[in-house]
C-alpha cells in the first residue's frame, strides 16, 4: 500500500528519534531567506528615510534660492538636481547597487513680493537585495519618496518689530566716522576785511546720527517687503535714566512713523533699559497686537521681534544693588522669549557689562550684533532688517 506524503509527516512528527535533526535541516534555508529579508527591509528603511531627507532639503534650498531671486525659474530644476545629488552623494558606498533618479518639477503663483513658488521632487531609489532575497525572486528593492516645499517672502507674513533704543548722554560722542561740513561766516583778509564767505571743516559724526540712520534703513527695508501696510507693524521706545511717554511710539501699520521718531532722538542723561525693555515687550505680546493683525490679515500668531540697542551700561537703579537695572532687563527678556518673541541686540562701541546684558538678551549668539564701527552698526540694522523679513518656507506631504 503506498503512503501518502501526509501520513509520512505525520509519522515522522510521532517519531522522536532524529526529529530536531530534520526539522532543523528543513527550517534552516526558511531562517535565512527571512533574515536576509530583515537585512533587506531595514536597509530599505534606512535609504527611504535618506533619499526623503536629500529631497526635503533639495526642495527647501530651491524654493529659498528661487524666493531670495538668486536663482531663475528656469535654473531651478538644474539647481534642485545638483543639490539632491550631493545629498546623497555618499550613499553609494552605504548601500549595494545604489541609485536614485530624482525629477524635479517647480510652480508658482502670484506675481511680485507676493510670489509663492512650489517645488516638488520625487526620487525612486533602488539597491541590491542580499544574496539569498533573491531566491524568493528579488534582485532589487525599490522606494519611491517625494519632498515638496513652499516658499513666499516675508512681506505676507505678518510680523511686529519694537525698537528698544538708547538715547543716553554718551550717544552724543564721536562715532568715528566724519563728514565735512560746509560752515557759512564772516572771514577776514587784509586785502578785502572782512566779507561774508563759506568755509568746509571735518567733523565728527555723533553715535546718535548713525543710529538714526540705522533705524531709517531697517525700517525701510520691512516697508519695502509690506508695501500694502496689511502685514507689518512696528514701533519703538527710547530710554536714557528713565522712559518717559514722549519716549513711546505705539507699534503701528505706519513704518515711517518710527523713522520720524528715531530722528527726532536727543542724547543726554545716563542709562537704565529696565523701563523701556518691559514696555516693548508688553507691546509685541499684547492682545491688542493680535487683534491688530487678526482684523487686517486674519493671522492669530505673527512673528514677533525686539531689537534692543546700547552703547553703553546700565547706570541707575539701584543704589544698593548696581546690578538691578540689568537683572530686570534681563528679566524682561526673558519672559519675552518665553512668549516666542526673537530678540536682536546690537552692542554699540559698548563697554563689556552692556555687552554681556545684550548678549544674554538675545535670542542666541547669531542674533547678538558686536558693533564697534559706525558702519558696522549700519550693517548690524540691515543684517536684523534682512532677517526679519527673511523667507517663510515650509516642508508639505
Amino acid at each position: 500500500m503506498t503512503t501518502s506524503p501526509i501520513m509520512m509527516i505525520a509519522k515522522l512528527l510521532r517519531d522522536n528519534d532524529g526529529n530536531f535533526a530534520i526539522l532543523a535541516a528543513l527550517m534552516m534555508p526558511v531562517v535565512f531567506i527571512a533574515g536576509s529579508l530583515a537585512i533587506d527591509t531595514t536597509s530599505a528603511l534606512s535609504m527611504k528615510v535618506r533619499l526623503q531627507n536629500a529631497a526635503d532639503s533639495a526642495a527647501l534650498a530651491t524654493t529659498s534660492q528661487l524666493a531670495a531671486e538668486k536663482i531663475t525659474e528656469a535654473e531651478a530644476v538644474a539647481y534642485a538636481t545638483s543639490f539632491f545629488k550631493g545629498q546623497i552623494a555618499d550613499d553609494a558606498s552605504a548601500f549595494d547597487g545604489f541609485s536614485a533618479v530624482p525629477t524635479a518639477s517647480v510652480s508658482k503663483t502670484g506675481t511680485g513680493s507676493k510670489t509663492l513658488w512650489k517645488v516638488d521632487i520625487s526620487v525612486v531609489g533602488s539597491q541590491k537585495t542580499s544574496g539569498l532575497a533573491s531566491f524568493v525572486g528579488r534582485d532589487t528593492i525599490d522606494v519611491a519618496i517625494v519632498g515638496t516645499s513652499e516658499s513666499a517672502r516675508d512681506g505676507s507674513n505678518p510680523l511686529s518689530m519694537m525698537l528698544v533704543l538708547d538715547r543716553s548722554g554718551s550717544m552724543a560722542w564721536a562715532s568715528g566716522r566724519t563728514t565735512t561740513e560746509t560752515v557759512s561766516g564772516w572771514c577776514w583778509s587784509y586785502r578785502s576785511g572782512w566779507y561774508w564767505c563759506e568755509t568746509t571743516q571735518e567733523v565728527d559724526v555723533p553715535k546718535i546720527d548713525v543710529l538714526k540712520e540705522a533705524v531709517a534703513d531697517l525700517t525701510a527695508h520691512i516697508e519695502e517687503s509690506d508695501p500694502t501696510n496689511e502685514y507689518a507693524r512696528m514701533g519703538a521706545v527710547a530710554y536714557n535714566s528713565e522712559t518717559r511717554n514722549s519716549d513711546k511710539r505705539t507699534i503701528t501699520w505706519t513704518k515711517s512713523d518710527v523713522t520720524d521718531f528715531a530722528n527726532g532722538l536727543h542724547a543726554t542723561g545716563g542709562t537704565n533699559s529696565e523701563y523701556a525693555m518691559k514696555w516693548g515687550y508688553e507691546q509685541v505680546t499684547g492682545s491688542t497686537e493680535v487683534n491688530a493683525h487678526f482684523s487686517k490679515n486674519g493671522s492669530k500668531v505673527p512673528s514677533t521681534f525686539i531689537v534692543f540697542m546700547t552703547d553703553g551700561e546700565n547706570s541707575t537703579g539701584s543704589s544698593s544693588q548696581n546690578d538691578y537695572a540689568d537683572r530686570q532687563t534681563l528679566y524682561y527678556c526673558t519672559k519675552a522669549k518665553e512668549k516666542g518673541v526673537t530678540i536682536f541686540s546690537v552692542a554699540f562701541q559698548a563697554p563689556q557689562r552692556g555687552k554681556n546684558l545684550l548678549s544674554s538678551c538675545a535670542s542666541g549668539s547669531s542674533f547678538y550684533y558686536d558693533a564697534d564701527s559706525a558702519d558696522e552698526l549700519k550693517k548690524a540694522f540691515k543684517d536684523i532688517g534682512e532677517e526679519a523679513v527673511k523667507l517663510v518656507t515650509r516642508l508639505t506631504r
